[in-house]
């Protein structure tokens, strides 16, 4: 292995304004100089190689898998990046993220055998649409929630309360991933059901791995709704900053870059 641990972004073309939003506030916040890839799909390599400000290099999604397009192909990427040994963990990251404070590799390793685990019940997201999903969603996404997990669970022989291992950014094993590749097949657990983020933990339970538990590193916006709704009591970025070390707009709803 190259480094200890490393910051992986899977992205392409339609996300290249929100990867360099992203790539400036780890060039500002990155105080480890923790080496930062960005996987792309061949043909928006020269693209992103021109236009990223900040990255420590640019791979190409075909040599670490074939099976990389779309949405379901972005998450073999990131599956299958255990394979390029250019770190023994891994911090997996959304091009619709950004940082908004310093870190350092003791965020996310308690030492360099043992990982911090993002694990909750997933309150933070569950809380607010249990109250405004009536209003506010066409549907309850606790519903699904748990649906998908029971799923995984079953696969592995888990039982007792369902975990969320989400939302990005991941400090992902290496380890996890190639043992359960050649346990399972990671092309088997993901066409059985394809969320990467919930396979990853429940892995690291079935593996019966060393880690720690944390909460979630950064503040999400699933919805428009849930955005709206923060904007309109006055919440500003500042006010993320002691609980959280970034922030996530999802780009399904037509997010602004930043909040």
């Amino acid at each position: 292995m190259n480094n200890l641990i490393s910051i992986l972004c899977k992205s392409y073309k339609g996300d290249l304004k929100r990867v360099i939003k992203l790539s400036k506030s780890i060039n500002q916040y990155n105080k480890d100089n923790i080496p930062f890839y960005i996987s792309v799909p061949p043909h928006d390599m020269e693209l992103f190689e021109k236009e990223i400000p900040y990255y420590t290099k640019i791979l190409d999604d075909s040599s670490i898998t074939n099976n990389y397009e779309g949405w379901v192909g972005q998450q073999y990427v990131k599956s299958f990046f255990y394979k390029t040994k250019l770190s023994k963990f891994y911090l997996i990251i959304d091009s619709d993220s950004y940082f908004i404070k310093n870190f350092y590799i003791s965020d996310f390793l308690v030492d360099e055998k043992t990982p911090y685990m993002v694990m909750s019940q997933h309150e933070d997201m569950l809380n607010w649409t249990d109250r405004y999903s009536r209003e506010t969603l066409p549907f309850n996404p606790r519903d699904s929630f748990e649906k998908d997990y029971n799923i995984i669970k079953s696969k592995l022989n888990r039982q007792s309360k369902t975990y969320h291992f989400g939302p990005t950014p991941c400090i992902w094993n290496c380890e996890v991933w190639e043992k359960a590749d050649n346990e399972f097949g990671i092309d088997n657990l993901l066409k059985l059901k394809p969320t990467e983020i919930k396979w990853y933990g429940e892995l690291v339970l079935y593996q019966k791995r060393d880690y720690l538990p944390i909460p979630p590193l950064f503040k999400v916006f699933h919805y428009s709704q849930q955005y709206s709704f923060h904007k309109q009591l006055g919440w500003e970025e500042k006010d993320w900053d002691k609980q959280y070390f970034g922030i996530i707009l999802q780009s399904n709803w037509d997010a602004p870059l930043k909040y």
